[in-house]
Parts: structure tokens; C-alpha cells; sequence
């Protein structure tokens, strides 16, 4: 019985050995992977904001014109939820002028 259990905990020390080799090589190969990939996109990014921000700097530049339909509809949608506040309040007041009559 005691060569069994010997036996297990030493198989299951080999399968732990196994594991750890393992992880390490096949980790590091990914670790290298996704660090090259992060690399690559980071460098992406830091080339999109300098063309955004060079971009930015010129004020003389035309005007997008789908730059300026987005600014449009901002302003448009700005509007409409100062009318539905206006309004909202408008019909809180209304009930409340009701409520205190009956």
C-alpha cells in the first residue's frame, strides 16, 4: 500500500515537472507574441493621434462635410433635449396646478 501511494505522489510530481517545463517554453513564446503584437498596435495608435492632432493644428483646413452633418446633428440633438426638458417641466407644473386644485 505504501509503494502505491509513493508511486502516485512521485507520478504526480512528473506530471508537475512536465507542466512547469512546459508552461515556461510554450509561455514565453506567447508572451513574446503578444508583446509584438501590442507593439505593433501601439505604434498604430501613437500614428493615428500625431495625424489627428497634426490635422488638428492646421485652423485653415476646409471643413469635412461629414464633419460638419455630426456637428449639425449634435447641435440639433442638443436642442431637442432642451425642448424635452422644457417640456417635461411644463407638464410637471401643469399636474402639480391640477393636483392642488381637486
Amino acid at each position: 500500500m505504501d509503494t502505491l501511494i509513493t508511486l502516485n505522489i512521485i507520478g504526480y510530481a512528473a506530471v508537475l515537472a512536465g507542466g512547469l517545463v512546459l508552461g515556461t517554453l510554450f509561455g514565453r513564446s506567447i508572451v513574446a507574441d503578444v508583446t509584438g503584437a501590442m507593439h505593433s498596435l501601439d505604434s498604430r495608435v501613437v500614428a493615428l493621434e500625431t495625424t489627428l492632432h497634426l490635422s488638428g493644428s492646421n485652423t485653415n483646413a476646409p471643413i469635412d462635410p461629414a464633419t460638419a452633418a455630426i456637428k449639425a446633428h449634435a447641435e440639433a440633438t442638443t436642442k431637442l433635449a432642451a425642448a424635452i426638458e422644457t417640456h417635461a417641466a411644463a407638464q410637471a407644473s401643469a399636474s402639480a396646478s391640477v393636483a392642488t386644485k381637486s
